[in-house]
């Protein structure tokens, strides 16, 4: 009797500490370590500039949690685009609650495999506006503005980073050491940060594979960070 008591205690334990893991990951974009909101004016001092960003996506391939090296859980969907027009792209579902683990592995991009696969539907549908052509690929980080101190057409800058072929492959990978919150975490891009990193009076546009895009995308993926809640 005392080992049925035993067995049902821990049985319920486990379930419980089972539901406190997390069952989604929240993505975050912050200006001045606040959430982006797209369409306001923001000034920026590391640029000394007046910034506005009017549309912001990039994709997430292969969100994986690692413990001790190995994969314990994975998103529920291979590829995610997050877009900051539908803020319930930034929450990323996953297979079941994420037990115990202690590193988060994902994509910042997409594949060659996929690339070379052609359009495709859902997050990679060509209607979401981040694919080429079946040449080029998808674009795997879209960003367009308007900066006081860019000197092209109306100010707008516009970096569209895509490529899946060598020497041009934008795709990195990103791992995130994780020391769990009671609260939860969860995963933000500053990108402010990164364009503290550009001269916009010299870099503004990358709309092809090519170098630059490349060295930007390496960027990027150095920013990722998590924040506890």
């Amino acid at each position: 009797m005392k080992q049925f008591f035993l067995f049902t205690f821990l049985f319920f334990t486990y379930s419980i500490c089972a539901q406190q893991g997390i069952s989604q990951v929240k993505f975050n974009v912050t200006v001045d370590e606040k959430p982006l909101e797209l369409g306001k004016s923001y000034e920026l001092l590391e640029n000394e500039d007046s910034i506005t960003f009017d549309v912001l996506r990039f994709y997430i391939s292969d969100l994986q949690f690692i413990h001790n090296e190995e994969v314990v859980n994975k998103s529920k969907k291979k590829h995610i685009l997050i877009d900051l027009e539908k803020p319930e792209s930034l929450q990323i579902a996953i297979n079941e609650y994420a037990g115990n683990f202690d590193k988060i592995r994902f994509t910042f991009g997409i594949d060659s495999l996929t690339n070379v696969s052609g359009a495709m539907g859902g997050d990679l549908d060509p209607t979401n506006g981040m694919y080429w052509t079946w040449q080029s690929g998808y674009i795997n980080f879209k960003l367009e503005g308007r900066a006081k101190k860019c000197p092209a057409r109306k100010n707008e800058f516009t970096f569209h980073l895509g490529g899946y072929q060598a020497p041009n492959l934008v795709a990195q990978q990103v791992e995130l050491n994780i020391n769990k919150a009671e609260k939860g975490f969860e995963i933000t891009l500053p990108i402010d940060k990164l364009l503290s990193q550009i001269n916009l009076t010299d870099t503004y546009r990358i709309m092809s594979p090519n170098h630059e895009a490349v060295e930007m995308s390496h960027l990027i993926s150095s920013m990722f960070l998590v924040e506890n809640l």
